[in-house]
């Protein structure tokens, strides 16, 4: 009984987690955002915590050229890539500080040059801010007719006016609409087309032309430019604006640097808060002789330092994986996404002695930047490989699409001739596993993408 007593004592003990390893364990999993916000909070509790302050969107791009241009002179094979590299990033965030007005904002203001009476002019507010991120209009117009106390006709015919704004298309209540109301500002008034539209979009999703065609009594031909009208239409209109508040610039926590004969692997410290300890409140310590101040002050410095050792130990073990992944991954950052090679946590766990579930902390919401791009840490840990041919699910995906990219549109590929242009290629995979990832990517079956 006493032996199993001392062994239970043992395991409890080996159970234990600290306080302190509570708050690393929360650190190493944050995200950019996350830690800085969190930093910041506990600067706003612990006085002796001195942040650097944050800069702004707008001044990254200049921090970030300073930095392209120190690797430019270390290396000239890298001179064009990054050149290019900082092309892209001016680029993208020059697109997102762009004062963009949202939707109802820019309809609003078309709003304002109609002479509307002052009812017609609330009702057409209200109908405007049940508008959705797409410009369709949510709720229908026996609801807003009760809410507003004022006839269904009369919401009918300010919705038309609605309607009537730019950008084309936006009050519509489906689909159809939608496209219909595009076309008129066009000038469009085709019967046929405004049936196909109508009743005939699941079939032409589904490019059952031919189908189409003998119920409408029409050439095949006549379909296809039908076809090539809608294509050229806008499904969501309000996206022109909504898309625009959503995009953000992916600042990477690392940046692998391709030199002449290895890669350099490096930490962003642009991404990072910035935590010191104030000399002000150190001075106070060592010269105050009030213990309640002493015993205060020492406490908020162990407080401080804590967090500025979590951090550390959280971006030492972020760079530890990324050198690691970069090893394990080196044919993918020598010759690209196609070769990138099965890898598990258990892979990186055992290079570096920690356990996976530290791993998975590490990488969650982390970026990697190298020169075929930025993409999230985990995207380096396929979710899967074939076993039929030991390639990565996603290496085989893009073989997959640069399969399809060559092929006659006229006569596309089966996904069995998919299969056998990959066994031709070294990767063997059934016919059914073509299909199972042909259909993640959101790629219609060879019916789907023939070309009258």
């Amino acid at each position: 009984m006493d032996m199993h007593l001392s062994n239970e004592m043992k395991m409890n003990q080996k159970l234990i987690i600290t306080p302190q390893m509570k708050q690393y364990m929360k650190i190493l999993q944050m995200n950019q955002q996350e830690l800085r916000n969190y930093v910041e909070q506990q600067a706003l509790e612990n006085p002796v915590m001195e942040t650097e302050p944050d800069y702004n969107t707008l001044e990254y791009p200049e921090r970030l050229k300073k930095k392209l241009d120190w690797l430019e002179s270390i290396d000239e094979e890298n001179r064009i890539y990054y050149q290019t590299s900082r092309e892209s990033d001016e680029f993208e965030h020059t697109f997102i500080s762009e004062d963009n007005n949202d939707l109802q904002q820019y309809l609003l203001s078309q709003l304002k040059m109609l002479s509307l009476s002052e009812l017609d002019d609330k009702i057409a507010r209200y109908i405007i801010q049940s508008l959705n991120e797409h410009g369709y209009l949510e709720g229908s117009l026996e609801e807003i007719a009760q809410i507003l106390h004022i006839s269904q006709y009369k919401v009918e015919e300010i919705l038309k006016i609605i309607q009537s704004l730019e950008p084309p298309g936006v009050g519509a209540r489906n689909l159809q609409e939608c496209l219909i109301i595009q076309l008129k500002s066009k000038g469009i008034q085709d019967p046929n087309l405004f049936l196909i539209i109508y009743k005939y979009l699941p079939e032409l999703g589904k490019n059952r032309l031919n189908a189409i065609a003998k119920e409408l009594g029409i050439s095949i031909d006549e379909v296809k430019k039908y076809c090539n009208m809608i294509k050229a239409l806008n499904p969501y209109p309000g996206n022109t604006f909504s898309s625009a508040r959503h995009i953000r610039y992916i600042n990477p926590d690392i940046v692998v640097v391709k030199f002449k004969d290895y890669y350099q692997v490096l930490l962003n410290d642009l991404a990072y808060p910035k935590v010191s300890i104030s000399n002000y409140y150190r001075d106070v310590l060592n010269t105050t002789n009030d213990n309640k101040v002493k015993e205060y002050i020492s406490n908020k410095i162990e407080q401080a330092s804590c967090i500025i050792r979590c951090i550390e130990k959280r971006n030492n073990t972020l760079l530890n994986i990324s050198k690691v992944i970069v090893d394990i991954q080196k044919e993918y950052f020598d010759k690209g996404p196609l070769f990138l090679v099965p890898m598990t946590l258990k892979n990186i766990a055992d290079a570096l002695s920690i356990h996976e579930s530290t791993i998975s902390r590490a990488i969650h919401g982390k970026y990697l930047q190298s020169p075929w791009g930025t993409v999230e840490m985990k995207y380096f840990f396929s979710s899967g490989y074939s076993k039929e041919s030991n390639y990565t699910c996603e290496s085989i995906k893009l073989l997959i699409k640069e399969i399809l990219q060559s092929e006659d549109k006229r006569k596309p590929y089966s996904d069995q001739k998919i299969s056998d242009i990959l066994k031709q290629k070294g990767v063997r995979i059934a016919r059914r596993t073509v299909t199972k990832y042909r259909e993640e990517m959101n790629i219609p079956a060879a019916s789907g993408r023939k070309q009258f």
